[in-house]
């Protein structure tokens, strides 16, 4: 008859997680030969490719966003000054209309006409109240 014992566990020997190679990285060795350029014993470029790649994406996107801003502000820089000039404009404009509406300035213009500022002062037109 068989003998009851106690299992064993297996030991499991620890491997060294086997790090997955990317196919970008493969692929940019296999077609742009980054061993020939690192040396077959210096790998290290070519493992850490997608890091560098990721990194670089960064400082372009850094870069652009950058430039994005500094238009901005170059184009609200622009737009206050529009805003100033057109602001003096309409302070101009409205003095000029102010000024046109007075009556030295009305009767400079109709003198063209043949009209003159009446001599006589204005007769008060008083109406009874019984007369009507």
């Amino acid at each position: 008859m068989a003998k009851n014992t106690f299992r064993e566990p297996e030991r499991v020997a620890k491997q060294k997680k086997v790090r997955r190679r990317l196919r970008l990285a493969t692929w940019l060795n296999d077609f742009i030969g980054l061993d020939r350029l690192f040396g077959e014993d210096n790998a290290w470029p070519i493992r850490h490719i997608d890091r560098i790649l990721w990194v670089t994406f960064l400082l372009v996107l850094y870069i652009g966003l950058n430039h994005n801003a500094e238009r901005l502000v170059r184009r609200i820089q622009r737009t206050k000054t529009q805003v100033d000039e057109l602001r003096s404009q309409y302070t101009v404009l409205q003095a000029n209309f102010m000024k046109s509406g007075k009556q030295s300035e009305l009767s400079k213009r109709v003198a063209v006409l043949g009209l003159t500022d009446s001599q006589n002062p204005p007769h008060k037109i008083i109406v009874k109240t019984n007369e009507h």
